[in-house]
């Protein structure tokens, strides 16, 4: 918009114009209604009629349109302001995914549809030799060794072209071993490399050593089978070349020896000798196979046989039979051989010896370990299933099978997750529980989090799940059966809210009935009062003993009455305490004068000490004077006559402590605990006359503010009772600090 200067008007002073507009148009259209009444005619003319139209629908659009902009400026502010919490939960989100990545040293990388690498994350130590660079990553070639390239280019074409993920173990050009999965993710392809430790470790270099020696072997066998083709024997002059070409293999670990048609030795590698510990100038000497076998049966380097003649000729047996023969061979020593016999068709046999007491001793601890797992899952009561990198069952117990009611024969097979969750959605059919449980098991990286969850199936069954990302890739989830402790903690919760419920109207009905009591007992009180006065007439000796007990009798119960009040007042949560700057001298003496007319009754002195400097603090005056009334006149009420109650108020670091201490007959060690509790009224054979309430008023009372209340107490030697309040707390400035009226009707 353009103004009559020509310059563009923003958008945020389009209220202004559109204001300005309805401003100016209303004095021009009551100037038009005014000129118009001016005419002497007595109606209006179509001219008049038409410009007061134009007028009015001139208002009504710019109103309108007002009212439209100004919705529409909210509208705006409030996507606005969503835009900016979605924009902050994503940076949120991302965050976080960059913390998840970068906790597990890893190279991840993503390729698009379009080819495009994507590298999220590479923090592998650099011993590895993993680039860094996206391209370089790719380039399988440049930090993978041979064999790990062509097996990894395989399965990343098997990933492109069928979608078939992959977990393989390879080895870099520096030697170390490290783990590599691919899967796909919607459009995208994700290839992800890690360090692997532990048994996997040990298992990938044995598998290394096993291709190596398997290759060695090949080499050889192929040599052997060539140099056989050649014939040897009807062509003497090729023996120096073929020595030639034996000799190159002494370098070789595995031990081999070739015995020709007469069963003698014909070559050999120190490999050989080292194994069996023989002669070299003797086994040059070409002896027989089964010479070789006695010496090394008389040393005691075979294992021991009972038909050892019989073994010996069914094992010289392969000669001319152009078979090959594996046998295991347990030597006294302890080590294990891997023996194959190969058997040419000259008639003679090349012996390879293979130790593998190394890869025997691996797998029977990897099986123990294994089968201590299996029996370890087994006694628990929790299901626990394993499921591995590629998204099939590992590992599972009974208590797994149990819980989902599946059959052993279907678990054994390995299946896939997505079967195992089709199997047990006959009993607990969530799409939402199951779509997360498998994102959990199949996902990659940021999104493979442990969560746990608990439902309830159809047939009343209780479960808590668990899923929890193991360092191999695989997935640990756990099911147990929760359905007694739920049902037990449900009814603990329904018989909570009735507790509570209960609670609620006895407090209720206490408070009710004590103010339907305190009308009727002010009647009595005040008729009894009126008797007791000299301007009624005088009254006998036993008239005036009634109406004392009337009075006295009626004044306990009016202070049972308000102790009941201000408990319930309490466990309502609705008292407020009204702190102020408090005068301790005050307080001090508001509640002895309260407990006056006691001391005298009972022939108690009362002996105050106040420690110098211990003037102020802060508190409700009121609740400060009654907690020290309850707390003198319990005193009272236990000690003899002629005895001294003690009071003292000093300070206790931030906090300033009342002190009341008798001489009574004390508390029983058992009954301690107790004393605070309400109505716990106990003589212990004194004087002392109550409801029980007093203590617990004062504890009550004491926690509001903030502060505590102890009890020490030997029988026959006295109680002290110490009460801790706070000197200081939020408290609204008063000026005047007036004593605080007390309520000398209070009763222990």
């Amino acid at each position: 918009m353009r103004t009559s200067e020509g310059e563009v008007t923003p958008a945020s002073r389009w209220p202004t114009v559109l204001l300005r507009v309805f401003v100016s148009v209303i004095p021009c259209s009551m100037l038009t209604v005014d000129a118009a009444l001016a005419e002497e005619t007595a109606g209006f003319d179509a001219r008049t009629l038409l410009t007061l139209g134009i007028n009015l629908g001139i208002i009504a659009f710019a109103v309108g349109t007002a009212i439209a902009f100004l919705r529409a400026t909210r509208a705006a502010r409030r996507q606005e302001a969503n835009a900016t919490i979605e924009a902050e939960r994503y940076r949120l989100s991302e965050s976080t995914l960059e913390t998840v990545l970068a906790a597990e040293p890893q190279a991840l990388l993503t390729l698009s549809e379009e080819g495009e690498p994507e590298l999220l994350v590479s923090n592998l130590p650099s011993s590895f030799g993993v680039p860094r660079d996206p391209e370089r990553l790719l380039n399988f070639a440049g930090w993978l060794d041979a064999q790990s390239t062509g097996e990894l280019d395989l399965a990343m074409q098997a990933l492109a072209e069928r979608g078939e993920a992959f977990n393989l173990m390879l080895r870099t050009k520096r030697g170390r071993y490290v783990e590599v999965d691919g899967r796909t993710a919607g459009r995208s392809l994700v290839f992800k490399v890690r360090n692997i430790a532990g048994q996997r470790l040990e298992l990938a270099e044995l598998a290394a050593r096993h291709r190596e020696l398997e290759e060695q072997v090949a080499s050889l066998r192929a040599l052997l089978d060539a140099e056989a083709q050649k014939g040897e024997r009807s062509r003497p002059e090729s023996r120096p070349n073929t020595e030639t070409r034996f000799r190159s293999f002494d370098r070789l670990a595995t031990a081999f020896a070739v015995f020709d048609s007469r069963q003698r030795l014909a070559h050999f590698n120190q490999a050989y000798v080292d194994l069996w510990q023989l002669d070299s100038e003797w086994l040059a000497s070409h002896p027989r196979d089964g010479e070789i076998l006695d010496r090394l049966r008389q040393a005691r380097r075979l294992e021991e046989r009972a038909d050892y003649r019989d073994w010996k000729q069914t094992w010289l047996s392969a000669y001319g039979s152009n078979k090959q023969v594996e046998d295991r061979w347990h030597l006294p020593d302890g080590r294990t051989l891997h023996v194959i016999a190969d058997a040419n068709g000259e008639g003679g046999v090349t012996y390879l010896y293979e130790n593998v007491t190394e890869q025997i001793a691996l797998e029977s601890r990897y099986n123990a370990l294994i089968q201590v797992q299996r029996e370890t899952l087994d006694m628990l009561r929790e299901g626990v299933a394993v499921f591995a990198a590629n998204g099939r069952l590992r590992l599972y117990n009974r208590a797994f099978a149990a819980i989902w009611r599946l059959s052993p024969r279907q678990l054994d097979a390995e299946p896939h997750v997505e079967d195992v969750i089709q199997w047990c959605r006959a009993l607990y059919d969530m799409p939402e529980e199951w779509e997360r449980t498998k994102a959990a098991v199949t996902a990659i990286v940021a999104e493979r989090r442990p969560y746990e969850s608990q439902f309830d199936r159809p047939d009343g069954c209780v479960l808590a799940c668990a899923a929890l990302p193991l360092p191999d890739g695989g997935t640990l989830l756990t099911y147990s059966d929760v359905s007694d402790s739920k049902r037990v903690e449900r009814a603990l919760i329904e018989k909570n809210e009735a507790l509570e419920a209960a609670d609620r109207l006895k407090s209720e009905f206490v408070s009710h009935v004590s103010y339907e009591l305190r009308t009727p007992l002010n009647s009595m009180l005040g008729f009894a009062q009126m008797l007791a006065e000299p301007a009624f007439g005088p009254l006998g000796a036993k008239q005036r003993e009634y109406v004392d007990d009337i009075l006295s009798s009626g004044t306990t119960l009016r202070a049972i009455v308000d102790d009941i009040l201000d408990l319930a007042t309490i466990d309502a949560g609705t008292l407020e305490l009204k702190l102020e700057p408090v005068k301790v001298r005050d307080v001090i003496e508001a509640a002895r004068q309260g407990v006056e007319e006691r001391l005298k009754q009972d022939g108690v002195r009362l002996e105050v000490k106040i420690a110098p400097g211990v003037d102020r603090f802060v508190a409700d005056a009121r609740r400060v004077t009654q907690i020290l009334y309850n707390l003198l006149s319990n005193a009272i009420g236990f000690s003899a006559q002629g005895e001294t109650v003690r009071f003292a108020c000093g300070r206790e670091g931030s906090m300033i402590a009342f002190i009341v201490e008798d001489r009574g007959v004390g508390i029983p060690e058992d009954r301690q605990r107790t004393v605070f509790d309400r109505f716990e009224s106990r003589t212990q054979g004194s004087r002392h006359r109550g409801a029980g309430l007093g203590l617990s008023i004062v504890k009550s009372l004491a926690e509001l503010h903030g502060g505590t209340v102890s009890l020490v107490s030997t029988p026959g030697q006295g109680t002290r009772v110490k009460v801790l309040l706070p000197l200081k707390q939020e408290a609204a400035p008063e000026a005047d600090l007036e004593a605080p009226r007390v309520k000398a009707s209070r009763a222990g």
